[in-house]
């Protein structure tokens, strides 16, 4: 029986020797560079020696959302590199930029734990050394302006030129991005398209907190007492999915009844709740039979939160 235990206790520590041994071996491989020739330097080797390339483009402030697109990456390639650039592009309020939260050490940290091989963090002028670069010459037409594009004029013009930017620099074999921007994943589709861009783009599926907020960056900003109010995006994409699945395609009495809530709720103050063509954003035709997203986009105090459904047929 001791002989039994010893054994035992010896695969034990074996096991944690092993864990910490592999976290150790992981916080030393992320390399973190500012300069675009250091990485596109060290991506030529990487490709030269046939390794696939998976890239996350973020804005920071990462959170287990930001993780996961890490962890898709690295199942499907051999190297990862992030990069973390607050894109002044692409806000219109200049005030939403300078408050936008910027946690670069705890970013770094949560990296170097995801195994992440590099970590890209550009200056302003590393990515934009001509202002000629912070426009492009695209147009993803009548899907940009609705909903996000409706309320944030120049939004996504200055994503596609940032987006355009970083794919030229690192030129992966896949980029991965957050479905609860869907707007965006379906303009960086049409982007990819437009330039024939040789990187598959990839949509992941949003990662949500216990009480089902849709993680998010922004969620830092939000108060102690708001933090528990914001969980009503989410009552009510959920209240207008269980409708729809239940067979009401009479998408404008849904609407109605979720802007009464909102109305009665009275802590927000809605920027738009639509249910969509998934594949359009446009109204839809076919309700039975299309694919469809419930969108909304509300203020909670001064932070902005947006968030999605999508429904498949």
């Amino acid at each position: 029986m001791v002989n039994i235990t010893t054994k035992l206790v010896k695969k034990l520590q074996s096991a944690k020797f092993l864990l910490v041994l592999d976290r150790f071996y992981k916080a030393t491989m992320l390399k973190i560079s500012t300069k675009v020739i250091e990485v596109q330097n060290f991506l030529e080797i990487e490709r030269q020696n046939n390794k696939s390339i998976g890239f996350v483009p973020t804005m920071g402030a990462l959170h287990k959302g930001h993780l996961s697109l890490i962890r898709r990456s690295r199942s499907e390639n051999d190297c990862t590199i992030a990069s973390v650039f607050v894109n002044p592009t692409q806000f219109n309020d200049p005030s939403d930029f300078d408050k936008y939260p910027r946690t670069i050490q705890k970013d770094t940290e949560m990296l170097r734990e995801a195994g992440c091989s590099i970590l890209f963090l550009p200056s302003e002028s590393e990515i934009y050394p001509d202002s000629a670069l912070k426009s492009i010459n695209f147009s993803p037409g009548p899907i940009a302006e609705v909903l996000e594009g409706a309320h944030r004029p120049g939004h996504f013009a200055g994503v596609a030129a940032v987006v355009k930017r970083l794919l030229d620099i690192v030129q992966p074999h896949r980029a991965y991005f957050g479905l609860k921007d869907y707007q965006q994943f379906l303009v960086i589709k049409k982007l990819q398209q437009f330039y024939q861009i040789p990187t598959q783009i990839i949509g992941c599926e949003t990662l949500r907190e216990q009480d089902g907020l849709a993680m998010s960056s922004r969620n830092s900003l939000l108060s102690a007492l708001d933090r528990p109010k914001a969980v009503f995006l989410h009552q009510m994409l959920q209240k207008a999915f269980n409708q729809i699945m239940g067979g009401n395609i009479d998408f404008q009495s849904i609407i109605n009844s979720i802007l009464l809530d909102f109305e009665e709720n009275g802590n927000f103050k809605l920027d738009y709740f639509d249910i969509c063509s998934a594949n359009s954003l446009q109204k839809v035709v076919n309700p039975e039979k299309e694919d469809l997203i419930i969108c909304v986009a509300a203020f909670l105090g001064k932070v902005r939160l947006i968030d999605n459904l999508i429904i498949k047929r």
